[in-house]
């Protein structure tokens, strides 16, 4: 089975958005929501989750081929689309893991629709706000400004990579077109990011955790210094029934820097009674 995923457009319909959405592997259905970085490449847990799962990855507007960001206006809109995608999928009752902005999304879907959503899994979300542990402005800096704060190991292959995004940003005309497609496309992305989360991420998820029904885990890096791992605790203690595992020597992103550990607890969550 190839590890290369297949792309499609999504028409929504009229005034709504069109986007692509990624498939691979075989299984049981699962939602995958990612966060700011969008899905760049299939790497990480992906690949993993795919042996067992049918993963459908769709992409927010301003992500990847996806369009009509224009016509969400709030937060609400955002949230209402993600149904749309779930009902357009004729996804029922899917197991969805959402990662930091993808995690934000699922907790908020899970908590407005919770009869909709059989199993959720939170790796590292956004959503919540203390002043004693503020979460770290994602606009305010530059990507090789951001590795420290993404990764435990800023050696491993997957923060090599970012911090080699930081070389493609120069006044000299020697890049790829490639290059420069994968430039625009991470602009784009934190576009659609900056219109929902900026200046803080919190707008109420948590009054409605209390909502959602469907079996949770939520996971945390421990190496995390984008957002503290004390927010697992408080999701954990917000969502009824919530459970927390922490992962050594992970960072924010952690489903590429732990895609082993990462993607076994996920599985071993979706085979759980």
């Amino acid at each position: 089975m190839s590890d290369v995923p297949a792309s499609r457009m999504l028409d929504l319909g009229p005034g709504r958005p069109t986007i692509e959405v990624l498939e691979a592997g075989a299984g049981d259905p699962l939602l995958f929501l990612h966060g700011a970085g969008g899905v760049p490449t299939w790497e990480g847990a992906l690949p993993l989750l795919g042996r067992n799962y049918r993963i459908y990855a769709p992409l927010l507007p301003g992500f990847g081929r996806s369009t009509g960001l224009e016509l969400l206006d709030d937060q609400w809109d955002l949230f209402f689309h993600v149904f749309d995608v779930i009902d357009a999928l004729e996804l029922e009752q899917p197991y969805v893991v959402g990662e930091s902005l993808g995690g934000w999304l699922a907790a908020e879907i899970a908590a407005l629709r919770p009869r909709e959503i059989g199993r959720l899994a939170l790796a590292a979300p956004i959503g919540l706000w203390r002043d004693e542990a503020p979460v770290v402005d994602l606009f305010g800096h530059m990507t090789h400004e951001l590795v420290p704060y993404l990764f435990h190991d800023q050696s491993c292959p997957a923060a090599q990579q970012m911090l080699a995004l930081t070389g493609l940003i120069s006044e000299k005309d020697d890049r790829t077109e490639e290059q420069v497609e994968l430039l625009i496309s991470l602009v784009r992305g934190f576009r659609t990011a900056a219109k929902f989360h900026f200046p803080i991420p919190e707008h109420g998820l948590e009054k409605r955790l209390h909502r959602i029904t469907a079996p949770t885990l939520i996971i945390w890096g421990e190496g995390d210094r984008f957002i503290a791992p004390s927010y697992g605790t408080i999701f954990r203690d917000r969502i009824p029934h919530a459970r927390l595992e922490t992962i050594p020597r992970a960072g924010h992103l952690i489903g590429l820097e732990q895609p082993e550990p990462y993607a076994h607890l996920l599985l071993r969550f979706g085979m759980s009674v």
